[in-house]
Formats: structure tokens, C-alpha cells, sequence
């Protein structure tokens, strides 16, 4: 079999004893990968102990070095240790006492796995963690990473959720400014709002998160132009240059045409989340309609007809899905079917439920 043009084999084609010798290689290689595994682990101990004497530049390079030696093995463990131990040994913590009325804060929940996206999209987050990963080496050649990013497209397919995977594969407090605190109908009130947010979000790292973008960064000469809008324009534009690159800002739109111009300029990475193909739509299915979430029963085979649906959006085909779940336990199934084949808008009540 040839792959790139490099010759390949089968088992079925390589020689009769080839088999033979590797199995019997298997025991020696799995001997040295449980040496080199304790080599590791006991790195672990000195990098606690340079915690405990706030060692902090000493407990950061044997952190390198551990992540170093598993980086082969482990790729993902290694970057998470190298995330977790930069953001440990940052001393500035959020202060407990948040603008009120402002920003919420929360946990994150989900990482990026659990999110539904195409491969271009997840390969741009994953070059935004990377650099958060590796800011140190960044700091070497005279470089921050980056760290606005915003994402656009049709509602309903991930914006927000992607924002808090970020948090959580950074390690960072997740923020999320509250729209309707934010906005106020008194002259300046709206650019003072902004001021206290972004001061809260410069004390420590932080994910600071804007959801309906558009309603604040408008462009400016637009028909929906008015004098405190642009001014509220120019502010947040000033907000944002003056963000440090320990705080990342994600903000999300539906309405990418509205933005203005300049303040679309600002942001490191402009990231569009499309709405979902049949193959993101199946993808989504099989994870709402997975055994762990069925217990007893096998649902897998109504997911391919869930993504022929069309459903506009992934938010839809959730719903959807929770619906047969729903069905299963509270009408013992007898709706599964009309339901895997109604279209968005169409509906009608379960008997018994």
C-alpha cells in the first residue's frame, strides 16, 4: 500500500516473523515508558516544594521541564500544565466585590471539545490557547499574545459557549458583561459603565466576555448613528487599546455588518462561526442522543434523521434532541417519532404529558 508516495505494509504483507517480534519488543517498551513515567513524577515534588518556598521563576521552569519531557506522550496534559502554572504564579486575583449591576462571574463549564465547531474554527482557538500556553517563550523574542478575538455569525450556534471553553482552557475567571446594566439612557452614563467594567477586568487575568457586540460598537455615520452612540464608540475603542494581553476579550455578534470599521481593526482574530452543516447538525445529535444520556435505550440511529431536519441552528437540534429524551421518560417513547420528523414550528402536545 503506498500513502504520499512512501510504501506502506499490512500485517498481511510483512514478513512471517515480524509479528512475532514485536510482541515480543511490547514488554521492554512498556518497561521504559513506566521508567520515563516515574522520571517524570518525580519532578512533581520539587515543583511543590518551589510553590511552598514561592520559588515562583524556579517552580516555573521545572514545570517547562516536566511538560517538556511529556509533550510526546501527552501533548495535552502539557499544555494544560503549562497554562494551569503561568496563571498559578500571576499574584493578582479578581477583587470579590464585582461593578454591581454590570458583569457577572462564573466557573467554566464546558472546554473546547464540548463544543460543536467546524475544524478552521477549533484550529483558531486552539492557536489562541497555544500562545496564552506559551507566553513566556512570547516574551523572549519581545511578544504578548494575542488576545482579542471576536467571534460572528447566526445565533444560536455556539458564540457564547465558545467564549466559555476559552475561560476554561485558559484557566481564567470567566466574565460576562451584563447588556442591559451596561447601556443607560442618561447622557455619559454608558461610557462610565464601560470604564468601571473594563477597570474591574484589568485587575487580573480574566476572560472578560461581550455578548450583542453590536449594540455598543455600532458604526459610526450609520442611519442608527446618534451622538451618544458615537461617543460610546469612541470610548470602547479606547477601553480596548487599553487592555492587557493577561485579559482576553471575546465578544460575539450576529450583526458583523453593523460593527464600525475601526473597531473591528481592534480585535487580534475576527472568527466567523457559520451556521451548522449537516455534519455539524449529525455531530451535535449523536452527542445529545448518546448512551450515557439514553440509559437503557438506544437512540443513536434517530440522530442521522435529526440532521436531515435542517434545523437552522445548533441551539435547535439541542432542543430537539431533549425533547426525544424528554419524550422517552415522560411519554415511555410514544412521541420519539413525529418528533424526529417535525420541522422547526411545527409542534403539538404528547399525550400524557
Amino acid at each position: 500500500m503506498v500513502m504520499d508516495g512512501t510504501e506502506v505494509q499490512s500485517n498481511a504483507q510483512r514478513p512471517a516473523g515480524a509479528a512475532e517480534a514485536s510482541a515480543a519488543q511490547a514488554p521492554a517498551v512498556a518497561v521504559r515508558r513506566r521508567r520515563a513515567a516515574g522520571a517524570n513524577l518525580s519532578l512533581l515534588p520539587r515543583i511543590f516544594e518551589s510553590f511552598v518556598w514561592n520559588q515562583r521563576d524556579k517552580a516555573l521552569e521545572q514545570g517547562k521541564e516536566l511538560a517538556k519531557q511529556i509533550e510526546n506522550t501527552h501533548p495535552a496534559v502539557a499544555q494544560r500544565l503549562m497554562t494551569v502554572l503561568a496563571r498559578a504564579l500571576m499574584p493578582a486575583r479578581l477583587p470579590p466585590t464585582l461593578p454591581e449591576g454590570l458583569v457577572e462571574m462564573s466557573t467554566p463549564r464546558h472546554a473546547l471539545d464540548a463544543v460543536t465547531l467546524t475544524d478552521q474554527v477549533r484550529c483558531r482557538c486552539r492557536d489562541i490557547i497555544t500562545e496564552h500556553a506559551r507566553q513566556h517563550d512570547l516574551a523572549a523574542f519581545g511578544l504578548t499574545p494575542r488576545h482579542k478575538v471576536l467571534f460572528y455569525g447566526p445565533t444560536g450556534n455556539g458564540k457564547t459557549m465558545l467564549a466559555e471553553a476559552l475561560a476554561w482552557e485558559l484557566g481564567l475567571p470567566f466574565l460576562v458583561v451584563r447588556y442591559g446594566g451596561l447601556l443607560d439612557s442618561y447622557l455619559g452614563s454608558t461610557g462610565k459603565n464601560l470604564d468601571k467594567v473594563f477597570a474591574y477586568a484589568r485587575t487580573a487575568p480574566c476572560v472578560l466576555f461581550i455578548d450583542e457586540f453590536d449594540g455598543i460598537a455600532i458604526k459610526r455615520g450609520s442611519g442608527e448613528d446618534v451622538g451618544e452612540i458615537r461617543r460610546v464608540t469612541n470610548h470602547l475603542m479606547i477601553e480596548i487599546e487599553r487592555l492587557p494581553a493577561s485579559v482576553v476579550l471575546v465578544c460575539a455578534t450576529n450583526a458583523y455588518g453593523l460593527l464600525d470599521e475601526a473597531i473591528k481593526r481592534r480585535f487580534d482574530f475576527a472568527i466567523a462561526i457559520p451556521s451548522p452543516t449537516r455534519d455539524l447538525r449529525l455531530h451535535r445529535a449523536r452527542d445529545e442522543l448518546r448512551p450515557e444520556l439514553t440509559p437503557g435505550h438506544d437512540l443513536s440511529a434517530y440522530a442521522e434523521r435529526i440532521a436531515d431536519l435542517n434545523l437552522e441552528n445548533l441551539h435547535f437540534v439541542t432542543e430537539r434532541c431533549r425533547e426525544l429524551r424528554r419524550d422517552l421518560v415522560l411519554n415511555a417513547g410514544g412521541g420519539i417519532d413525529e418528533l424526529a420528523s417535525a420541522r422547526r414550528g411545527e409542534s403539538f402536545l404528547l399525550d400524557g404529558v
